[in-house]
């Protein structure tokens, strides 16, 4: 763990991915959204998948990656459309991506299918960062908490998420929830926070409890140390 208070503003911004997944999201908020990425220096940007082209160009001989997402807060696609999606996503030029798994899988005991949908999409990314968007919100224990996550780990998962921060089951990332998943996976996996980090101080209290990156809109504020929108994700 990392004594988090201790990072500077830029070593903070490259444990962020910056996110702006509105459904609304003209071209417009995207170019700002990556012109705010590259002054701040963000680990990634996050960034629907039609614009993952775009986001490629305008942060070409920058270090800031280019995420995107499918299946975000729903997941209910057949494990072939998603390979079919992170195939495309790659193919556009994507850096990583994250995922919603088949919360209804879970949900309905089908643990094989789970687990096997998450090993067929390790596969599908061909050794690019895939992070699994578990929704803890659909979630009633942290015995589903963390059988949850032991499964996707054990399939080849290489990170693993406490929520997408969108959608139905978007809940807001706690300490207690990061230590949960922490402790439920091997020493390579790694763990994102995501949902409703808008501060200072939920950030460095959620990269203490061992989150490795954060997925914010409220990225630039945590920088700058003001109180984000409480209704972003």
């Amino acid at each position: 763990m990392i004594n988090a208070r201790t990072l500077t503003k830029s070593a903070l911004a490259k444990r962020i991915q910056f996110t702006q997944v509105s459904p609304n999201a003209t071209r417009d908020m995207i170019e700002a959204h990556l012109e705010s990425c590259i002054q701040y220096g963000f680990n990634a940007a996050m960034i629907p998948m039609c614009w993952v082209r775009l986001a490629r160009e305008r942060l070409r001989g920058t270090d800031i990656k280019v995420a995107t997402c499918i299946s975000l807060g729903v997941g209910h696609e057949t494990i072939y459309a998603k390979i079919n999606l992170i195939r495309e996503c790659l193919a556009l030029g994507a850096d990583e991506i994250d995922y919603e798994p088949n919360m209804g899988f879970f949900l309905s005991g089908m643990y094989d299918e789970f687990a096997d949908e998450a090993h067929q999409i390790f596969k599908a990314a061909e050794g690019r960062p895939i992070k699994a968007m578990l929704e803890f919100g659909f979630l009633k224990s942290d015995d589903e908490k963390r059988h949850a996550a032991q499964l996707l780990d054990q399939a080849g998962i290489p990170w693993i998420k406490n929520s997408s921060g969108f959608g139905p089951a978007a809940i807001a990332a706690t300490p207690e929830d990061i230590r949960l998943i922490r402790a439920a996976i091997s020493a390579k996996g790694k763990v994102k926070a995501s949902g409703k980090i808008n501060s200072y101080e939920k950030s460095i209290a959620l990269l203490e409890a061992g989150a490795e990156l954060l997925g914010t809109s409220s990225a630039p504020q945590i920088i700058e140390g003001i109180e984000g929108d409480a209704e972003g994700y």
